[in-house]
């Protein structure tokens, strides 16, 4: 073997020893409780931000202005980290968020996600929510199939492969612009997913995919490979399926493309065809999977009509329907969507201004002060400084559409600029108002950090500000198309092959005695809480935290009957969510934690329904006793 040939081999398999070794240094962030170091420096860039947050993106970017293959591998090792870091807060810490108890109980939307993807690893069909979008649950129920069903694990995983994902395109964007837009990408993004980091929530993968599909953008367009680029196009088309959200973004980016592509003519005619028809065919294989996950006669992204009506009826809120029409809800899923679409058209036709002032009341909201803001998600606990970062990055972003006017010959300006439109455009169908911290716009969410980057980049250039020469002696990245690839396969067969193999496990026929009611589960590793008594001396990290401090964190949640009925949990006692047998439905079990069965067994539990009426929708079961064959 030549010495021409040894170098290009080993700059080929560079990238994935550096990503063997960054996941190495994931995995030891995450496994590690050190308390001196790791702890706070977690906590604080878990919810941190007017000081870590400048102190880490300037870290990234002078890591990132390494050059060759040690400053390849040490941003990827800075990025894994940042991602790493992230999730080790919120389990040191036991946050709880809406959607979240103690760092790791699943709550609402995230308990349906976690509880279909139990229900696909024993063969069983999904809910009706999760068969609205099933690309998520099916994938959690392959990475709980592949971790033995640790849910710790399987949130590892997928944090993991969003931190590389993210490294990924923010490499493509320094090889265009530099590292000063790339750091700023890099980070914003970590803004963005780290509130989502360790939920079950299909934010994270949309996120995730979306990120890949502008990497492959960026590559088709610098390599001038129209098929990269048509890649990407579906990439974004897959994140919009997995976490639907700005719709409007699909066409404007098959618009970019075929302008971008158009060669000698006036537009590419292939990119159009074949981008519509990428579109097509992601839309089709998502519903054809509700079809095999969720049984025939579902439909995807049944909810949308309710925004809908909210939007035709002024600005309402996605179930407003439900309050003006309550008859609607006795109505089965397909007749339910006509009857609300009937009600739109006419609203649209007899009163058109309602349709335009809940449009406006969005617009509004999305660039109002409030937690409904485009830029939510970049804030902390002051709101001074939340104003200073909302406004600056308001600057920046019309900075980059000045470069998309200045720079005509930038076509990744071009890209983000219309974009950009596309989020804006679709803002009135996709309420902000709906969700905190632009949770609805997961999915296009690199589009808000990729528009303040090309303004960093504009106002460096005009101001000739740079604080080193720029690096260019980068390792050839060939991580984005395989790394997307491995995705797709994992959405689409695995939870099949997940489901078509599984199997309810055998029934327990020892009965709980009559006055109590039962439930069939498997208590699993790396999926619970423990509560124990204040006088135990010891370090709170996830699984294990003293009841003064989950009582503390039960404050978190939005529902003030939730938080009582957690507060009333008296140590030591373990609580997880998981999927009951008998009924196919979710429990939320508390029982005493000496009394918790072997995990990775069928357990048979005794005890009692929580029935009060403000609560019962969590399914609450406290357990006696636990039963095992």
């Amino acid at each position: 073997m030549n010495k021409q040939r040894f170098i290009k081999i080993t700059f080929n398999l560079w990238p994935w020893i550096s990503l063997a070794i960054s996941i190495a240094v994931f995995a030891l962030i995450l496994l590690s409780r050190s308390p001196g170091l790791l702890r706070p420096v977690s906590m604080a860039l878990r919810t941190g931000f007017a000081a870590i947050i400048p102190v880490a993106m300037l870290l990234v970017y002078f890591i990132f202005r390494i050059p060759g293959k040690i400053g390849e591998v040490l941003a990827l090792i800075s990025t894994m980290a940042l991602f790493a870091f992230g999730l080790a807060g919120v389990w040191a810490s036991g946050q709880t968020q809406p959607n979240l108890i103690s760092g790791l109980i699943p709550v609402s939307d995230a308990t349906n996600y976690y509880i279909d993807a139990l229900r696909i690893l024993s063969g069983k069909d999904i809910s009706q929510f999760s068969a609205m979008r099933p690309f998520f649950p099916g994938l959690l129920s392959v990475l709980l199939k592949l971790t033995d069903r640790n849910l710790m694990a399987a949130l590892g995983i997928i944090t993991a492969i969003a931190g590389v994902s993210c490294y990924i395109v923010s490499r493509e964007i320094q090889r265009t612009h530099g590292a000063e837009p790339a750091a700023f990408f890099l980070i914003m993004m970590f803004l963005y997913f780290r509130f989502y980091s360790g939920t079950t929530l299909s934010e994270s993968l949309g996120l995730t995919f979306s990120m890949l599909g502008f990497a492959l953008l960026w590559q088709g367009k610098k390599m001038n490979t129209e098929g990269l680029a048509l890649f990407g196009l579906t990439m974004i088309t897959f994140a919009l399926n997995i976490r639907p959200g700005a719709m409007f973004v699909l066409p404007a980016i098959l618009l970019w493309g075929c302008i971008a592509f158009r060669g000698d003519k006036k537009i590419s005619v292939r990119f159009l065809a074949a981008g519509t028809a990428a579109i097509l065919i992601v839309f089709y294989v998502h519903g054809f999977l509700i079809d095999i996950l969720a049984g025939p006669g579902e439909i995807p992204f049944s909810n949308f009509s309710w925004a809908l009506y909210g939007l035709a009826s002024g600005g309402n809120s996605w179930t407003y329907v439900f309050q003006a029409h309550p008859e609607l809800q006795s109505l089965g899923v397909a007749e339910q969507n006509r009857a609300i679409y009937s009600l739109v058209i006419d609203l649209v036709i007899h009163q058109p201004s309602l349709l335009l002032n809940g449009a406006f009341q969005y617009w509004k909201m999305f660039f109002s002060s409030t937690w409904y803001n485009a830029y939510a998600f970049a804030a902390g606990d002051n709101f001074t400084i939340n104003e200073v970062a909302r406004w600056g990055i308001y600057f920046l972003g019309s900075m980059g559409f000045l470069k998309w006017y200045a720079d005509r010959k930038d076509d990744f300006a071009c890209l983000v600029g219309l974009a950009s439109l596309g989020v804006l455009a679709s803002v009135p169908f996709v309420p902000p108002t709906d969700a905190f911290r632009v949770r609805l716009y997961a999915s296009t969410i690199p589009i808000f950090g990729l528009l303040p980057a090309m303004g960093l980049a504009y106002l460096r250039d005009k101001l000739n500000f740079r604080f080193f020469r720029p690096a260019t002696n980068f390792v050839k990245d060939n991580l984005a198309m395989p790394i997307s690839i491995s995705l797709i396969a994992l959405i689409l067969v695995a939870p099949v092959a997940v489901k078509l193999n599984g199997t309810p496990p055998p029934e327990i026929k020892t009965a709980c005695p009559p006055e109590m009611q039962s439930i069939s589960i498997i208590f699993d590793q790396g999926t619970f809480i423990n509560v124990a008594r204040e006088s135990l001396v010891f370090l709170d990290w996830n699984p294990n935290f003293h009841a003064g401090l989950f009582r503390r964190n039960t404050h978190s949640l939005a529902d003030t009957y939730l938080m009582e009925a957690l507060n009333e949990i008296a140590p030591p006692s373990t609580l997880f969510y998981t999927l009951d047998y008998e009924s196919n439905g979710e429990a939320l079990v508390v029982i005493k934690t000496e009394k918790l069965p072997s995990p990775g067994k069928l357990s048979r539990l005794c005890g009692i329904w929580d029935r009060d009426p403000n609560t019962i929708n969590y399914r609450i079961f406290y357990a006696d006793t636990a039963i095992q064959n």
